[in-house]
């Protein structure tokens, strides 16, 4: 018997404005492919005329990355650039993969794209949710950089990446937001060759296992990993190290503390060029705040 191979329905966004990607991403059906043509997009609001007040208060308010000026993806589709790397499209607005209440679990992936400020993914029933070629740069160092939450169905792989700036550059979240319970998220989060770079305090900062293959993270405020679990090390990675704790790795020298405890009065110890006070009564998660927050 004859097996005709159906095409998988495209989507080619019409427009260079974000309002044309969510119009793209609103008709898609499950399974769909939405493309973008190379372009910078910005929603068409951020695009008018505007006298110095507004403007002024325009900038206050992207500084928030807010949830009004978020492209949301809440189906599984796929949504890519051109072929040829992650220059040619960027999006300029928070980037979130959620899943509506009567969207099925199946495959997301996002490619060929840079994304500012930054990536969210949601607690989801997704099958897998891939981000292959992917940029996010968060230049305020006061904001989340990428944030991955319970992946329940399957995992979030990152491929090919380049994670870039905020507080903490990548945070892996081991916490359900709903009932404040422990979830297992472990090793359903998987970077390989990536390159993950500028968090103002970490690279990675994860509350449960994760895989780690052939990525690098370097160029930290303060270091590389702090991973309350570890980690699964697939080989040929290289992280920056945190100086509290040379013999951390893996398996060992990890847990909820970042290696400080100090018998002294109150100080501060430089790491990274970064004055962190101290004093006999604090620890890593005093020292270093951030540990189960949730935005």
């Amino acid at each position: 018997a004859n097996i005709k191979i159906l095409p998988v329905p495209r989507i080619i966004v019409d427009g260079n404005y974000l309002d044309d990607v969510k119009s793209a991403i609103d008709k898609a059906n499950p399974g769909d492919i939405v493309e973008l043509k190379e372009g910078d997009y910005q929603w068409k609001r951020d695009c008018k005329p505007m006298d110095m007040k507004n403007m002024n208060d325009a900038l206050k308010s992207k500084k928030k990355a807010n949830g009004d000026d978020a492209l949301v993806i809440d189906k599984p589709i796929k949504i890519w650039g051109p072929p040829g790397g992650i220059d040619s499209v960027q999006l300029n607005c928070q980037l979130v993969v959620d899943q509506g209440w009567s969207s099925p679990s199946g495959d997301v992936l996002i490619s060929n794209l840079a994304v500012k400020p930054n990536i969210l993914v949601k607690t989801n029933n997704y099958k897998s949710v891939t981000f292959s070629c992917v940029r996010s740069q968060q230049d305020d160092e006061d904001e989340d950089g990428v944030r991955v939450h319970i992946m329940r169905g399957g995992k979030c792989l990152f491929f090919r990446c380049e994670i870039i700036g905020g507080t903490e550059a990548l945070y892996i979240d081991g916490i359900d937001q709903l009932s404040q319970s422990q979830e297992d998220n472990e090793d359903r989060v998987h970077l390989k060759r990536c390159v993950i770079r500028n968090g103002a305090k970490r690279g990675i900062c994860a509350d449960d296992k994760f895989i780690l293959e052939d990525t690098t993270i370097s160029d930290n405020g303060w270091y590389g990993i702090r991973s309350n679990k570890g980690w699964t090390d697939k080989g040929k990675n290289d992280w920056q190290k945190n100086p509290m704790k040379p013999n951390q790795g893996p398996s060992s020298g990890n847990g909820m503390f970042d290696g400080i405890a100090m018998s002294t009065p109150m100080g501060s110890l430089s790491i990274g060029g970064h004055k962190i006070p101290v004093n006999s009564v604090q620890t890593g998660d005093t020292a270093f705040p951030g540990f189960g927050k949730f935005k």
